[in-house]
């Protein structure tokens, strides 16, 4: 009698979980494993990366698909249902479970509706996971992507021009790659070294991926004066940033080299760099806050080598024999070959006797003595030499402003003396600016 009344048991107690479906996968003697959600995604972006606002859009979606996807786990146990709601836990749908507890469920939402949508993964002793915890209130825009990446780009570069970094860094998200305490320093920064900043760009591409992340390409045109030499810079050329949708709009995750904002510190603001047609030149702000342009390959190398623009000096040894002569060109970097008896001249300035002679429009002062390696910056006035520097002295360093309104600094090493005539041989070390500034 009592192993047939256990068999009744048993049969009642079964008949009863079968009759609720939620608790049909009952196991007797089950752990007390609790049942975790080991990835959740929504098209494709992580649960966990954004608020319990979201904002898609039309022409982001996949076949014009919201897609739930992720995968559960419940120790020892066994994953029995995988369910959702779209509507704030008013009804529920069963979505596709694999043995291994990855589920997936898509649908194919009406523009500008909210849906509240949760999920419940039930184990098979009944347990479920921290349902409240999947929130996710979903909105599908028929807002244009173009308009939203105008909109955030006018409102940073509102707040930047009016120097309002409190407002600017409203608009980053807490997420920004290249950690947003750098770049609200560098921003700040920023308005030290600039005044009258002024910004223009034009949209040339906008790219929304799957995760939610909008990729944006831009012309962009810049002027600003600094505040440390009084010149006003202007720059033109093409860069990236990287938007991030929130419950309140799109906000900056990324930015790339050449960076319209937070300059100051580049090396940890910037996330990549862009390529650039040769001839481009940037405005880069060094880490004594001095303001210049760069050519943009050395712009990326100051950018790499953490804003720094001390510039290396160089030695070349000048031969003059008795028809002939050496000089160099500073742009280029080069040795030329010249006649003692000029114009024309080949270089900026050829070795004669008794000492340089410059090219036309070229002229220099004497800076005393000095190495060329101490000099990080040259006067802005007093270049009262012109034609010749005659003659040089041993261990002088000679500032010299170039007929295009660049610099350089030369430092005579050694030198043969010049009574003696031809042949003669003198030595120098020599810095050379290339982006119009007197700072080395």
């Amino acid at each position: 009698m009592k192993l047939c009344g256990r068999i009744l048991l048993l049969f009642f107690l079964l008949f009863s979980f079968a009759s609720d479906g939620h608790a049909k996968w009952w196991i007797f003697g089950a752990s007390e494993d609790s049942v975790e959600l080991q990835y959740i995604y929504l098209n494709k972006v992580s649960f966990s990366e954004t608020g319990t606002k979201v904002m898609l859009f039309r022409e982001m979606l996949p076949n014009g698909m919201v897609m739930i996807q992720g995968k559960a786990t419940a120790g020892m146990n066994k994953i029995g249902s995988a369910r959702v709601s779209t509507d704030g836990k008013q009804s529920w749908l069963d979505m596709k479970l694999s043995d291994n507890g990855a589920f997936e469920y898509g649908f194919k939402p009406e523009l500008n509706r909210a849906y509240r949508i949760y999920v419940e993964i039930t184990d098979t002793r009944g347990k479920t996971n921290n349902v409240e915890g999947t929130l996710k209130e979903v909105v599908v825009s028929t807002q244009n992507v173009h308009g939203i990446v105008k909109s955030i780009l006018d409102s940073l570069i509102d707040a930047y021009q009016r120097e309002k970094p409190r407002e600017f860094m409203a608009l980053v998200s807490d997420d920004f790659t290249g950690d947003k305490t750098f770049l609200d320093r560098a921003v700040r920064k920023d308005f030290s070294a600039f005044d009258n900043i002024m910004l223009r760009y034009v949209l040339t591409n906008v790219t929304v991926d799957t995760s939610g992340k909008i990729f944006v390409t831009f012309n962009y045109n810049r002027q600003v004066t600094s505040v440390r030499s009084g010149r006003t810079l202007q720059d033109n050329a093409v860069t990236q940033m990287t938007f991030t949708m929130g419950d309140r709009g799109a906000k900056v995750y990324s930015m790339k080299w050449p960076l319209i904002f937070g300059l100051s510190d580049s090396t940890n603001v910037a996330q990549g760099t862009v390529s650039e047609s040769s001839g481009t030149e940037v405005i880069v702000v060094d880490n004594k806050g001095d303001t210049k342009k760069l050519p943009y390959q050395e712009s990326v190398k100051f950018v790499e080598e953490g804003g720094t623009t001390t510039t290396q000096a160089k030695s070349m040894t000048l031969h003059m024999t008795a028809g002939a002569t050496e000089g160099l060109k500073f742009s280029t970097d080069t040795r030329t070959n010249e006649i003692l008896t000029p114009p024309p001249m080949n270089g900026d300035i050829m070795l004669f006797c008794p000492g340089l002679r410059m090219n036309v429009g070229i002229f220099a002062q004497d800076l005393g003595v000095k190495s060329v390696d101490s000099i990080t910056e040259v006067p802005s006035s007093g270049y009262g030499i012109g034609g010749a520097i005659a003659p040089i002295t041993i261990g002088h360093s000679y500032a010299i402003k170039l007929a295009d309104g660049k610099y350089a600094v030369v430092e005579i090493i050694n030198d043969a003396p010049c009574p003696a005539g031809p042949p003669r041989t003198t030595t120098i070390r020599y810095k050379y600016q290339p982006n119009g500034s007197r700072t080395f």
